[in-house]
């Protein structure tokens, strides 16, 4: 193993092939979630999930600086946020395949956007569901996600930044049912 990474001890050694390993699995699964968005229903509800977390991000944004959202820059997606959710968008689209098996950790420190990663993968559930018409009734309605926090600060602002994009999602379908 240490001949493939000289200078490094065994145990080192062991532990840059576990991670070139999962780094290429992970590769994997980034490809296969582009791979999908040739379905045409996948596609549609990752477009709307851009432009509702986009929606959201130029109203917070808005509301601190005090101006209109039209006003505020266009948000973009920071490399890991976006890697996140293509990379788990086959275990959303069939409730069947392996990846509902994995746990991903989005580890990064406070202010990193960990948030809009897992709001964005949140959209994407929800909006696909509706195009499909899963749920309650064939309508995609009942419960898709649950959200648990144990910092109660941090609830209220997840429950905050929550809010917004479920209204961003809602002025969406007002504006094409």
């Amino acid at each position: 193993m240490s001949s493939y990474y000289p200078g490094l001890t065994p145990r080192r050694a062991t532990t840059a092939s576990d991670l070139l390993n999962d780094a290429e699995y992970a590769a994997g699964r980034i490809d296969a979630g582009i791979a999908l968005l040739s379905d045409p229903e996948v596609l549609k509800a990752f477009r709307i999930t851009n432009r509702a977390m986009a929606a959201a991000a130029r109203r917070r944004e808005a509301q601190r600086l005090g101006c209109k959202p039209a006003e505020v820059d266009p948000p973009r997606w920071r490399p890991f946020q976006i890697a996140y959710i293509l990379m788990t968008l086959r275990g959303i689209d069939d409730p069947g395949h392996g990846d509902r098996d994995i746990v991903d950790l989005l580890f990064f420190p406070t202010g990193g956007g960990k948030t809009e990663a897992y709001l964005g993968l949140i959209a994407f559930t929800l909006l696909l569901r509706r195009i499909r018409g899963q749920g309650a009734a064939h309508e995609g309605r009942g419960v898709a996600v649950l959200l648990r926090y144990t910092l109660r600060l941090l609830t209220l602002d997840q429950l905050g930044r929550a809010a917004t994009l479920m209204c961003a999602l809602e002025e969406l379908r007002r504006r094409s049912p």
